[in-house]
């Protein structure tokens, strides 16, 4: 498979990256990726990116998880008889220790069920040429298309270090 045409941008900053990012989406270019060694908020506000359904799964479960410590805590109590010598049967303190593991365990299940889910059936993103310097210390930005080449001008502008056409 041939590497797809664009151009390619190096930025030291975030902060220019995002400029850069912002200038391009503003100028219509629509096919606009970034690669960088972490998630940049300013950069991933430029990209406007909808968020990831994948953090949204972890809360349901963990409340499954409480509501299930809770249920099988306490229905265990009143259905095992025992002489409490006065003391409440249900009393809730002993049984947070159980629902917490079990919040933990179940949002965890729920965030790794999401996270399958989502790479399994979830759209395929558009690959990124290959550069080492953008998982250590760069950021990446690449406009793919044929028009590419008028964002040189942009790019430069907003301050890339190097702009490399993609052949």
């Amino acid at each position: 498979m041939s590497p797809e045409r664009g151009v390619l941008a190096a930025f030291a900053a975030p902060a220019a990256a995002a400029r850069a990012i912002r200038a391009l989406r503003a100028c219509g270019f629509e096919d606009v990726r970034a690669a960088m060694p972490a998630a940049y908020p300013e950069v991933m506000d430029a990209l406007a990116r909808p968020r990831s359904p994948v953090a949204f799964a972890s809360l349901p479960g963990a409340a499954i998880g409480v509501a299930s410590g809770l249920a099988l805590t306490i229905g265990t109590s009143l259905l095992w008889h025992l002489v409490t010598g006065g003391k409440p049967v249900v009393s809730i303190p002993p049984f947070v220790v159980i629902s917490f593991e079990l919040a933990i365990l179940f949002g965890a299940v729920a965030t790794v069920a999401a996270l399958l889910a989502g790479g399994w059936y979830g759209g395929r993103r558009r690959a990124f040429p290959p550069g080492a310097r953008f998982s250590g210390d760069r950021v990446g930005v690449f406009i793919g298309g044929p028009n590419a080449t008028a964002a040189v001008e942009i790019l430069r502008a907003a301050g890339a270090e190097e702009v490399i056409d993609v052949a």
